[in-house]
């Protein structure tokens, strides 16, 4: 959403502020849930909890698109972008105003050293690993950029950090408690990783380098593989509509007739990020 992105240009105060709300909230979940639930580590698995993998599958995809199409205030009632974007970044460990951040830079500066889900001379495993952390130097050079390094910025940003890498630890912890260590194995990890893997296979293969070493935005929906994620994904794969038009909720349904020039001014305006 622009609010986020406005909030973390002109405040300096905005990034520590958010992240130490989340740790709040979070904790007195986690200390009442904790209170209230008769809650024990024995972990007893069996051939029923198998079931639960096609159910982790449908919702490790479906969230996380919801989730990004709220970060692009694609719902209709624009309020509820809010309200179901952070409920949705909580399965993927997140608050959503640092996804927001992120995600306005990878489109701002696609396939450029200032894109945070840049894939270019990378394996697909390396980026596999590395693509849910891959944009806090990115994030910290603009943060900078906009207010100035100094002992107080440095302090502000690297609290930021820490608070958001809490924040993680806490959101797992409440996964855990909540859904008790049976259905937290045989369902939220293999709902992460299903996340994880198709929104990074996404990035990865949509953002191609062609013989002349140019980098392609591709639109692919190829196969069985592609078509199914498509369906449940709200067309993810179609990356170079989403590109062109973000606003569009299933770029699978949008007819490129004036292509990139509408993703370019979507995010800029005389040359810097709305």
């Amino acid at each position: 959403m622009k609010l986020f992105w406005v909030k973390f240009r002109t405040e300096a105060k905005f990034l520590p502020g958010y992240f130490a709300a989340h740790i709040l909230i979070l904790s007195l979940a986690f200390l009442i849930l904790k209170h209230f639930m008769d809650f024990q580590f024995s972990l007893h698995l069996n051939n029923t909890y198998l079931l639960y993998l096609p159910v982790a599958l449908l919702f490790g995809i479906q969230v996380p698109t919801l989730m990004h199409n709220c970060v692009h205030g694609n719902l209709k009632l624009k309020k509820l972008n809010f309200i179901i974007g952070e409920l949705t970044c909580f399965f993927v460990l997140m608050g959503m105003g640092i996804i927001s951040i992120n995600h306005t830079l990878h489109h701002a500066h696609s396939d450029s050293h200032m894109d945070p889900h840049n894939p270019a001379d990378k394996s697909f495993l390396r980026f596999f690993f590395t693509s849910l952390l891959s944009g806090v130097e990115i994030i910290e050079s603009k943060y900078y950029q906009f207010h100035g390094k100094s002992t107080k910025t440095v302090f502000l940003f690297k609290s930021s950090i820490m608070m958001h890498f809490l924040g993680i630890f806490l959101r797992l912890a409440l996964w855990f408690l909540i859904l008790g260590p049976n259905v937290f194995v045989a369902f939220f990890i293999p709902a992460f990783f299903f996340y994880v893997f198709v929104f990074s296979h996404v990035n990865y293969v949509t953002h191609a380098v062609d013989q002349n070493g140019d980098t392609q935005i591709l639109n692919i929906d190829s196969n069985l593989y592609y078509n199914f994620i498509n369906f449940v994904g709200s067309g993810i794969y179609f990356h170079k509509n989403h590109h062109a038009n973000p606003k569009s909720f299933n770029p699978k349904y949008l007819y490129l007739s004036r292509s990139v020039k509408k993703s370019s001014s979507h995010y800029r305006m005389n040359g810097e990020l709305l």
